[in-house]
């Protein structure tokens, strides 16, 4: 029997738990679905220029109080725009995210408890005709977004762009609280919007883009092992193949949607085109790093996006790509941590092949950790990982604290 097949058949308590739930759990999602029912009635009482004041001052709040969150944001700017920033900009740039990202979310939710109302005057279009172009070609539209801006605004806009014969169509990550999802996707489609979940097959997608539907795929998240490796903003990772695949089986247009702030309470809609002949998911990257640059500071980058390993950070999930992609400008960094005969340790191969290894004196009495943060201050890229000539206690726990990858030479 396959992973799948058992993991099919052998679900987890959680899993269990959401086919046949306990009366608790019963419980629990009620509540949920009622605390935010009630918020959501508040939330129609204010402007959305007041619901983005208070959103930045929660985003701000965050930024102080959530440290572990506060660095994955700061590793992500670190490495996105690494030779481009200093560290005060990028510094910078990492509060503003979190009170852009407060100020986004409050408004996404009053977006969605007014039902749209006045949603056309807080949204502007800019280069609208690239769309027009892509949807007039008649063999559907995939529309790369990132997390950015007011969601709710786009995936209600949208559909309003077009005549009543050409649907519109997300991909959704279904809520754990099936009420709360009922709830979400009564919404959604009340606007004209089809919702494909995560797990749907492909192939509707492609019978939907057939039929000269515009499909909207979020592509900035971690894909895992279903991904493919390729950069964005220069750094290997594991994206979405989907877009690139649907592209190339549909012949449908690939182009890029940005939401970029502009006041409290306003946001202006980009349309940005994808001109190369072969769609290959590292040219989809291309194209989304173009729309993330559109306004940074918008970004969701609150997820782990260059995510290491602890156990085997030499060899990231995922698969090369199709065709053509773009080589990584901004390689991995590898610390050789020496045994104590001052042996450095030969480092396991890395695939894909885009890894420094590097080594960097200690200083007498050194505390570990003390010198492991000294290190990956020394380049503008932070440290992944270290690969140590025998176990090392003090030297794992210090890895686990700065969320390092750890390989032991005798182990690999």
């Amino acid at each position: 029997m396959s992973s799948e097949e058992t993991a099919a058949t052998n679900p987890n308590a959680y899993e269990r738990e959401l086919i046949r739930p306990t009366p608790a759990r019963r419980l629990q999602w009620h509540l949920e679905t009622l605390a935010y029912r009630v918020f959501e009635q508040g939330l129609r009482l204010l402007p959305l220029p007041w619901l983005a004041s208070i959103g930045r001052a929660a985003g701000g709040a965050a930024y102080a109080l959530f440290g572990k969150r506060r660095r994955i944001v700061e590793r992500n700017l670190r490495i996105a725009f690494a030779g481009e920033r200093n560290a005060k900009e990028q510094a910078a740039l990492a509060r503003e995210v979190f009170r852009r990202s407060g100020a986004n979310l409050i408004c996404s939710l009053g977006t969605a408890a007014n039902d749209g109302r006045n949603v056309e005057a807080s949204i502007t279009m800019r280069d609208e005709k690239i769309f027009w172009e892509a949807q007039a070609r008649g063999k559907g539209v995939i529309a790369v977004l990132a997390h950015m801006g007011n969601w709710e605004a786009l995936a209600q806009w949208i559909p309003r762009l077009l005549p009543p014969e050409v649907k519109v169509a997300n991909i959704y990550r279904p809520l754990n609280n099936p009420l709360m999802d009922q709830r979400v996707l009564a919404k959604r489609q009340q606007h004209g919007l089809r919702m494909f979940s995560k797990d749907d097959n492909p192939l509707a997608m492609a019978a939907f883009l057939r039929a000269g539907g515009v499909l909207a795929i979020l592509s900035d998240q971690r894909a895992g092992k279903i991904g493919e490796i390729a950069p964005l903003f220069g750094r290997n990772a594991s994206v979405t193949p989907l877009p690139a695949v649907l592209a190339r089986r549909t012949g449908a247009a690939l182009i890029g949607v940005s939401l970029r702030t502009v006041a409290h309470g306003r946001w202006e809609l980009g349309f940005h085109a994808c001109n190369e002949a072969e769609p290959t998911t590292g040219r989809v990257m291309q194209l989304l790093e173009r729309v993330m640059r559109v306004s940074p500071e918008d970004v969701f980058w609150m997820q782990d996006r260059w995510k290491v390993s602890r156990t085997r950070p030499h060899r990231p999930p995922g698969k090369l790509p199709r065709g053509y992609c773009a080589p990584a400008t901004k390689r991995r960094r590898a610390l050789l941590w020496p045994d104590a005969q001052g042996s450095l340790p030969v480092p396991p191969a890395a695939t894909p092949d885009d890894v420094t290894h590097e080594a960097s004196p200690r200083a007498a009495g050194e505390d570990t950790e003390a010198y492991l943060r000294r290190v990956d201050a020394l380049a503008d890229l932070p440290l992944d990982y270290v690969v140590a000539a025998l176990p090392d206690t003090e030297l794992a726990q210090a890895c686990r604290k700065l969320g390092l990858g750890l390989i032991n030479e005798r182990a690999t």
